[in-house]
């Protein structure tokens, strides 16, 4: 596991380089390590860079990051079915998709709190659009793709849905998509 990461023109924001590089050497030894608990999947996913002047190219430094969480994802999810077998990977599975759909068949407009006022959420007809897309996905095994999920962007909005639910709920759909992927 091996990166290296263009900078950004000297005027432009990227990814603070020291934060970066130290990340990925931890991500690096969790690799080499897997005994470990250094860092997981999940970690990966919440993990956030500063942006300053001549950083490293943001677009490069997350599709490594997704290569990273995919790889231990895939091990995450190997282990426990070596160690609990299929039945834990099928129970977290369907325990998993249990909460999505009940968050997804809520009404629209309704299936997340609303940022409180005068703070801005993210886009409640956009978030919507995904869930349906994630709906289509769950019932009629419609395609939905690990990039589809992980690079949406929301506009912000007044009275928007709350930004910590719909980052925690994305969350869990890539966790689905992870085990579906090793099924």
């Amino acid at each position: 596991m091996s990166y290296e990461f263009a900078k950004v023109k000297k005027r432009k924001h990227g990814y603070s380089p020291e934060q970066v590089d130290a990340f990925v050497e931890m991500a690096r030894q969790q690799y080499e390590h897997p005994e470990g608990h250094l860092l997981g999947a999940e970690r990966i996913r919440e993990t956030e860079f500063d942006l300053v002047r001549g950083g490293y190219e943001v677009s490069s430094v997350d599709a490594a990051l997704d290569r990273i969480e995919d790889a231990l994802a895939n091990r995450e999810i190997m282990r426990k079915r070596e160690t609990r077998g299929d039945y834990a990977i099928a129970d977290q599975l369907e325990r998993i998709t249990e909460i999505v759909r009940g968050r997804i068949e809520r009404p629209k407009n309704k299936r997340f709190d609303r940022a409180a006022w005068p703070s801005r959420g993210y886009n409640r007809k956009q978030v919507d659009k995904l869930c349906n897309l994630i709906i289509e996905h769950l019932v009629n095994g419609e395609a939905l793709t690990m990039s589809e999920v992980r690079r949406i962007v929301f506009s912000a909005q007044r009275g928007g849905y709350a930004e910590n639910q719909v980052d925690a709920f994305i969350d869990l759909v890539i966790q689905i998509l992870h085990i579906e992927r090793n099924s």
